[in-house]
């Protein structure tokens, strides 16, 4: 009886074949893509070969001339005796040549600490030493230290520059204290115009009367004696006139504060002299004459 072939061997037979022919279709289709991939990157460098420059990837171009962009800033900074305060308005003028607007705006952000930073020192140097009444001046020597200063920064891009304008404002106290003491100064002021108008008119007429008494000084003798007592007359009333506005006004300067320091001035009283009286003005003078039925004055 013949024995019956073993089927393991057949088996084993099949399965190596069919990963022979798995493998070989694997590589074939490898192979066509690869031949596909060379080919179309061999025609994208052909494509990118042939790009017109203008076509490819630029940075936008910087811009032309110089750009200028503005900050505003404040500051407070200790007056004379560490008890009031300046506030300082600041505006800072941000300016490069040939920079983009954003890039300007970019380092004016990151700049602006250091200038305020460099503001601030010199202005606290020169209000240690000022008054807290006294603003202005302090406004003027800042004004000043900051043209004296150098405002630039480099950059890798270019030079960029922030100088600043500064505003000087009193503190608030201090504004309050010095109201009344404003007041009265413009208060004084008017009226030393209105004295000073009164005298010019004064002394245009003691010039009117100059001219009219020098007109008769020849013919005085020829005239009848009502029109010589006249001219006498108004000469004594000229030379009053000019007495009276003479003393009125050294009294009046007399008054006149000496100084700009409106905290130091002794009342009006203080500054008059106690066995000096108070002469009447032009005004009542020129009353007097009217009064008194002068020509001139009636006219």
């Amino acid at each position: 009886m013949t024995d019956a072939p073993d089927p393991k061997p057949a088996r084993a037979d099949r399965w190596r074949q069919a990963r022979t022919r798995a493998f070989d279709r694997s590589r074939r289709t490898g192979l066509r893509a690869g031949t596909w991939l060379a080919q179309r990157w061999q025609q994208t460098v052909a494509l990118l070969r042939g790009m017109e420059p203008s076509r490819a990837y630029a940075p936008p171009p910087a811009a032309p001339g110089r750009l200028t962009q503005r900050r505003d800033a404040e500051i407070v900074v200790p007056a004379h005796g560490y008890i009031y305060v300046f506030v300082i308005r600041v505006s800072f003028s941000w300016s490069a040549e040939g920079l983009r607007p954003e890039l300007l705006s970019w380092y004016a952000q990151h700049l602006q600490p250091l200038a305020v930073a460099q503001l601030t020192r010199l202005a606290a140097d020169l209000a240690r030493s000022t008054a807290p009444q006294h603003a202005g001046e302090l406004e003027v020597e800042l004004q000043r230290a900051i043209g004296e200063a150098d405002w630039s920064f480099a950059r890798a891009e270019g030079t960029v520059t922030g100088r600043p304008d500064a505003w000087v404002r009193l503190d608030e106290r201090v504004q309050q204290a010095l109201l009344p003491y404003s007041e009265r100064r413009v208060t004084l002021d008017s009226e030393y115009e209105l004295h000073l108008a009164r005298a010019r008119s004064a002394q245009q007429l003691a010039q009117r009367w100059s001219t009219i008494l020098r007109e008769y000084a020849d013919t005085a003798a020829e005239a009848d004696p009502q029109t010589q007592e006249g001219l006498v007359d108004a000469a004594r009333r000229m030379l009053g006139l000019q007495k009276i506005a003479a003393q009125w006004i050294e009294d009046l300067l007399a008054e006149r504060p000496r100084t700009g320091n409106w905290f130091d001035q002794p009342p009006p009283d203080a500054r008059r002299s106690p066995d000096l009286p108070r002469q009447p003005g032009p005004e009542s003078a020129a009353n007097d004459a009217t009064a008194d039925g002068d020509p001139s004055t009636q006219a």
